[in-house]
């Protein structure tokens, strides 16, 4: 009886050895194919990128954002780093949001969302765009831009990419941002005087006294219907005062 429980448990402990043996065999031979299929996916010309797409960029090329996302066409798809190559294309100062993704099997796909400019301030005396949370975008030209300059308050800049500060510049850009496109694209100034009190002038040189920012979508869709009824009959405007809100006052000029 003794010999054959010995019996017994040798053959036990052979079946477990050609068992381990097996899962060890088998687990080397799914390696070995998971390995040859990472070397024949990066190593395949059909894994090569061909082609990078932009989408999104109005004030930026395609082709200085695929520069600084360091991704080049030839490489494979595989080694491309995209979490590098995002951080990359985010650090441009037009760039809010990116989103870069593999389209298989040659594509890679770069999808931008862009600070759009609304104002301009003088830095160093330059113009420099900023969008409406402040960001410091670009330099550019009032002429060329088509932006309102914003005056009357002092601005610190710590360069592209970075907000602008200044006391009266978060009014100013409240104030632009509530306005209607319309008379947006009919300003060429924004001043805010050290009490907050808002004045606009147009392209054509009529004042409009805002006052406090307050109620200023009602106080711009006034001043935009008295400009084009009085126009209209040939009557040139000096300003519109909206210190009473419910009395605006309009002057002629002589």
């Amino acid at each position: 009886m003794l010999l054959g429980r010995e019996d017994g448990m040798s053959g036990t402990v052979r079946i477990v050895r050609k068992k381990k043996k097996f899962i060890f065999w088998q687990s080397f031979f799914f390696i070995f194919v998971a390995l040859m299929a990472g070397y024949v996916l990066l190593q395949s010309p059909i894994f090569s990128i061909t082609k990078i797409t932009v989408q999104g960029n109005n004030n930026m090329t395609a082709g200085e954002i695929v520069r600084v996302s360091g991704i080049v066409t030839g490489m494979n798809i595989f080694k491309a780093d995209l979490q590098t190559a995002s951080t990359k294309v985010k650090a441009l100062p037009m760039v809010k949001e990116v989103n870069i993704t593999r389209d298989f099997p040659d594509t890679i796909s770069i999808d931008v969302i862009e600070r759009e400019p609304v104002v301009l301030v003088v830095v160093d005396e330059h113009f420099v765009e900023l969008d409406a949370e402040g960001y410091f975008l670009r330099t550019g030209s009032a002429a060329a831009t088509g932006l309102p300059v914003v005056t009357g308050i002092q601005v610190q800049s710590a360069g592209p990419g970075k907000k602008v500060t200044g006391k009266g510049l978060d009014v100013a850009l409240k104030v632009v941002q509530e306005l209607t496109e319309q008379l947006r694209n009919n300003l060429s100034e924004v001043s805010v005087n050290n009490v907050g009190l808002v004045t606009l002038y147009t392209l054509d040189g009529i004042e409009c006294r805002l006052g406090m920012p307050e109620n200023v979508n009602v106080k711009g869709d006034y001043f935009l219907q008295v400009i084009e009824e009085l126009q209209e009959g040939n009557k040139n405007i000096e300003y519109v005062d909206f210190s009473i809100v419910n009395s605006p006052v309009v002057k002629y000029r002589d």
